[in-house]
């Protein structure tokens, strides 16, 4: 069969390219048999594994290794495919065109072309001839002298290039070499790096996943496999199973190598996004002593720290961290939501500027930036960034949050809509606020309030799942006692708002969600304690004031008397 400009053999287990020649494994050219057979469609990674390996099989390392060499083979490339194109999230399709099946001349030849004992071989063209030209010389006796001589200084001359081929032969195989297993290291990392860019996170996944095909004791893949996962996880699609298999790729970096920094990174990160924080510092305590001041150890100590609430540590580490890494949008990012929690909200909106001028195509930053904006009330500007950034890149980030400004303005059948079409995009279902925020919108839909129940009780499911990781996080108990309280179980809300502390000092996030659920519980008194309290706290009044929960509150007197005492001690401040 002839497939663009490769000649395929299924039966000699052969491809013919302008790559060269090559012979390949039967499993190899199964992989390859089934993405023909389904042109144009798009088979995900267990669709392939299933048909190839049977549902026992358990790994992704095959499958990568298998669409790694058939890329070789077919000379195509990740970036440029012209054979078989990745479908980031998703899997893999076939958009080559299969012309003809191979004449029987041809197909003899293919069968008896020689072949090597090595797995894949490419024809090379012979060498120039190395033939020095002649030099006359005027008599016999220098002609013997020079004979005598130019064996030790080619022996000599042989030895130094030896020796500097010994020294540059790495670097230069990196440079030269885009396919070297440094080359792909390096590469994946800059993904990470760089993660907000078309396709980062999962080209990242499948370098990674490569490498590792070839040698799975590459700890530094392993690590930087678990990187990406946990990558996946917080930008894309917060399904459990990523966090599974991040920890069990760091484990197995750690295992391998525990003095490499790298896989104390990776171990780090999956503490913390396990809910094991103090582990997740002493983690990257030993890689910053193995590897100092690397860029994902930075990283993943500040938003730990920053959880942990310990802001003056976490501040003093990111002004370090932009002056490592000038041009690593995350730092920016993280600063710019310290000084969000500050209510210094102008500073918040510089540093996520900044984030999008070093990486455009980069919802988060555009999300980021509309809701400082929509701190300052300045709605309608973050609305118009959420335009621009939709433009990009058709993130559900920017959907969701393109929902919650149209739902503080009043506009919750459009603001539904666009909380529908977070979840219709690929890998965003398994995200609780995404549930809730659409059963927000269908509570004030004139018809879809009992549509509200369900989306609710999803956002409940995976929000309770979450809780199991993290028991006693005081965010996701305000979480599932709000829930509770909108879908109408007052007592179960009741008694999980209970078990938050009401003292000064918490934040005015969770303050506000106390207020709320007092409101709904019909508790006016306890409501006002909190309005006060988040108030204080540097709550923005904008969704005080535009929260439809608080449609009653907001014609309480008392309710006009605290705002009132807050613009009397403001005015006194300026």
């Amino acid at each position: 069969m002839r497939i663009g400009q490769a000649d395929i053999n299924f039966d000699a287990l052969t491809i013919h390219s302008p790559a060269g020649q090559f012979n390949m494994e039967s499993k190899v050219m199964r992989v390859l048999e089934v993405l023909v057979d389904n042109k144009d469609q798009v088979l995900t990674r267990s669709d392939l594994i299933e048909a190839v390996w049977g549902v026992e099989f358990g790994g992704d390392e095959r499958l990568s290794r298998a669409i790694s060499l058939l890329r070789k083979a077919l000379g195509d490339s990740r970036g440029e495919a012209k054979y078989i194109k990745t479908i980031p999230r998703r899997g893999y399709r076939f958009i080559a065109e299969a012309a003809e099946k191979l004449t029987d001349t041809e197909t003899i030849q293919n069968d008896i072309a020689p072949s090597k004992d090595t797995e894949i071989s490419v024809s090379r063209p012979a060498p120039e001839s190395q033939t020095e030209p002649q030099t006359p010389f005027a008599n016999t006796a220098a002609q013997s002298s020079t004979k005598r001589t130019r064996p030790l200084f080619v022996i000599a001359a042989s030895l130094l290039l030896v020796a500097c081929i010994t020294l540059l032969l790495p670097r230069l195989n990196t440079r030269l070499n885009p396919n070297s297993t440094s080359a792909q290291m390096e590469q994946g990392f800059e993904n990470l790096k760089y993660y907000s860019r078309s396709n980062a996170i999962e080209d990242a996944q499948e370098i990674f996943s490569e490498i590792l095909a070839d040698n799975p004791d590459n700890a530094a893949a392993r690590a930087g496999l678990s990187l990406a996962l946990i990558r996946q996880y917080t930008n894309s699609e917060t399904d459990p199973a990523l966090l599974r298999r991040a920890r069990s790729a760091a484990e197995a970096a750690y295992r391998s190598d525990n003095h490499l920094g790298l896989a104390n990174v990776a171990l780090g990160w999956s503490r913390e996004f396990e809910g094991d924080l103090e582990g997740a510092l002493k983690a990257h305590d030993r890689a910053d002593v193995l590897d100092p001041d690397n860029m994902f150890m930075l990283e993943g100590r500040a938003r730990t720290l920053n959880k942990l609430r310990r802001n003056d540590k976490a501040k003093a580490l990111l002004e370090r961290a932009i002056t490592l890494y000038p041009d690593a949008p995350i730092f920016y990012s993280f600063s710019g939501q310290q000084f969000e929690f500050l209510n210094e909200y102008s500073k918040a909106e510089a540093m996520y500027r900044k984030t999008i001028e070093l990486v455009e195509k980069n919802p988060i930053g555009y999300a980021q930036l509309a809701q400082a904006l929509h701190l300052q009330d300045r709605t309608s500007e973050a609305i118009q960034v959420l335009q621009d950034g939709l433009q990009i890149d058709k993130s559900a980030l920017l959907y969701s949050n393109l929902g919650t400004y149209l739902f503080f303005q009043g506009q919750f059948e459009l603001a539904a809509d666009a909380f529908e079409k977070t979840l219709k995009l690929d890998g965003n279902t398994h995200h609780y606020l995404y549930w809730a925020n659409l059963a927000d919108a269908y509570r004030f839909v004139p018809n879809r309030r009992s549509e509200s129940i369900s989306a609710y009780d999803q956002a409940i499911s995976l929000l309770q799942t979450k809780l199991t990781v993290a028991p006693q996080d005081t965010t996701l108990i305000s979480r599932l006692a709000l829930y509770k309280a909108k879908r109408g179980d007052l007592d179960e809300a009741r008694s999980l708002n209970e078990q938050i502390s009401t003292e000064p000092g918490q934040s005015a996030s969770l303050y506000y969600r106390k207020l709320v659920i007092y409101e709904l519980l019909s508790e006016r008194d306890n409501a006002l304690l909190m309005l006060e309290r988040s108030l204080n706290a540097g709550y923005p009044l904008i969704e005080i004031k535009n929260d439809p929960e608080l449609k009653n509150l907001r014609q309480d007197k008392n309710y006009h008397l605290l705002l009132a005492q807050e613009g009397a001690k403001n005015d006194n401040t300026k």
